[in-house]
């Protein structure tokens, strides 16, 4: 009779235990997929970060402001070219002056001869006197120019009133022109000539 029970009971433990496994099994095959995918998921999130690193990297190496600089801080040969190019420019820009000036005086030379050959006209009195009015005016404006260049060189090195169109134009050589330089060579202008502001420029050339 104990021998019938003792073997009952080992069977009824080893059901117990295979329903067990069974169960131990499928709840692991179920767990698995999740856990690779997890798993594949985290490796994929890695591989973004890298590639956005990378990516960062890229952009730094390609706008590095110290990338042309030597180790020292000193500039490097390209720099020096740079900056030789730049003041021959300024050694350029100054020829500005010379040029306006000439253009200038050559202009105003046409002018004169014009009006000198309609003055001495005998044939149209009128026309005599219209152009000796006309030479006046010429004269008279020339002065008024070379009046504020003078004005303007007390503060600038160099500087020239150039006539474009219906307006002129103020040319004077310095570093840097702030608004107040500006409105006072505007104003200086405007009362010398008799014009508008609008018809006023003013640049500088370093």
């Amino acid at each position: 009779m104990n021998t019938k029970r003792q073997t009952i009971w080992l069977v009824s433990m080893l059901s117990l235990m295979v329903v067990l496994s069974a169960y131990y099994l499928f709840t692991q095959d179920t767990k698995s997929p999740d856990m690779l995918s997890d798993g594949t998921q985290t490796e994929q999130k890695t591989g973004a970060t890298e590639a956005a690193a990378g990516n960062d990297q890229i952009v730094v190496d390609q706008v590095d402001p110290a990338g042309d600089a030597t180790d020292d801080g000193s500039l490097s040969e390209a720099d020096k070219q740079v900056l030789e190019q730049i003041e021959a420019q300024g050694g350029v820009d100054s020829s500005v002056f010379s040029q306006v000036e000439e253009k200038r005086s050559q202009l105003n030379s046409e002018q004169q001869d014009k009006l000198f050959t309609d003055i001495t006209n005998l044939e149209d009195p009128k026309e005599a006197q219209a152009a000796a009015t006309q030479l006046e005016q010429l004269e008279e404006k020339n002065s008024k120019l070379t009046s504020i260049e003078n004005e303007l060189m007390k503060s600038f090195q160099q500087a020239i009133v150039n006539e474009e169109g219906n307006g002129y134009k103020v040319l004077v050589e310095s570093d840097k022109l702030d608004k107040s330089q500006a409105a006072n060579i505007i104003d200086l202008v405007m009362k010398t000539l008799g014009v508008d502001a609008d018809q006023v420029s003013v640049q500088f050339i370093q």
